[in-house]
Order: C-alpha cells, then structure tokens, then sequence
C-alpha cells in the first residue's frame, strides 16, 4: 500500500523533530567544549583549576541559551 499524503506529512514532521534534537544537543555539546577548552586554557596559562570549571558552565549556559532562543519560539 503506498503511502498516503498524511503520511508522508507526517514523516517529514516526524524528521524535522529529529533534526532539532539533534541540533539542540549539538549546540550544547559544542558549547561545553569550546568554552570548556577556554577555561582548560586559561587554567593551565594560570594554574588555576576554576577557569575549567567557570568555562564549561558558562558554556552549558550558553549552550541552552541558544537552544532556547532558536528553538524556544512557538511557530
């Protein structure tokens, strides 16, 4: 039986879901590591452990902050 049009709608609507949480987890994700690798930086500049720390929060932050704000709007 082939597929009908609501079924193909949905599909495509299915994808787009997956395409998002997968681009939320990569914004996270890429903002825990390039903020993470700044503080691991300056901590080993500075010998000071926090900066890694402050980083990968700061990062974690940011990160969710752009999940919210590109795929927090209701359409």
């Amino acid at each position: 039986m082939p597929p009908t049009s609501s079924d193909e709608e949905s599909g495509d609507f299915r994808r787009k879901g997956e395409a998002d949480a997968y681009g939320a987890l990569g914004l996270v994700i890429s903002g825990v590591l390039v903020w993470g690798g700044v503080g691991f930086l300056l901590s080993e500049r500075f010998d000071n452990q926090l900066f890694v720390l402050v980083g990968l929060l700061l990062g974690m932050g940011a990160g969710l902050y752009l999940v919210w704000f590109r795929y927090g709007k209701s359409s």
